[in-house]
């Protein structure tokens, strides 16, 4: 399964395109995206490689992401940084530590998680631009 939505072109450089999509279009049928919405811009910008086809700031573009790395780019984000947290509680309370010390516990595996789901994203398929509309 591939995931499709489409996107404007900003920038040209030599090797990547810079695409701004709509957060609209991208999260569309999200149950959550009211909640995501109202903490973030109404645009997501990406640097994506730049397309075998010519390309020029203003052209459309269609961005499709295998549903493989979609769903493991959720469980990356959603789930270590959960496990993390839990995994911090339970082990300071196994010790028997305070509440402060748990609650310092829980922060920092949950920062450390973060550059865990960064590592492992390096490991995710990019999304990749597979259609042009031309504009003008």
């Amino acid at each position: 399964m591939i995931n499709t939505v489409c996107g404007t072109i900003i920038d040209v450089y030599e090797n990547q395109v810079q695409v701004s999509v709509s957060r609209k279009a991208a999260c569309q049928g999200c149950e959550a995206q009211g909640i995501c919405h109202s903490l973030s811009t109404p645009d997501m910008d990406f640097r994506l490689p730049r397309p075998p086809m010519a390309v020029a700031p203003g052209d459309r573009v269609i961005i499709a992401l295998e549903g493989v790395s979609l769903i493991k780019a959720c469980t990356y984000a959603f789930f270590v940084p959960l496990c993390a947290i839990i995994l911090a509680l339970f082990l300071m309370s196994f010790l028997d530590m305070s509440t402060p010390v748990q609650a310092t516990a829980a922060v920092i595996g949950f920062l450390a998680s973060l550059v865990i789901v960064r590592k492992l994203g390096k490991r995710i398929d990019n999304p990749r631009i597979i259609e042009v509309i031309h504009e003008g």
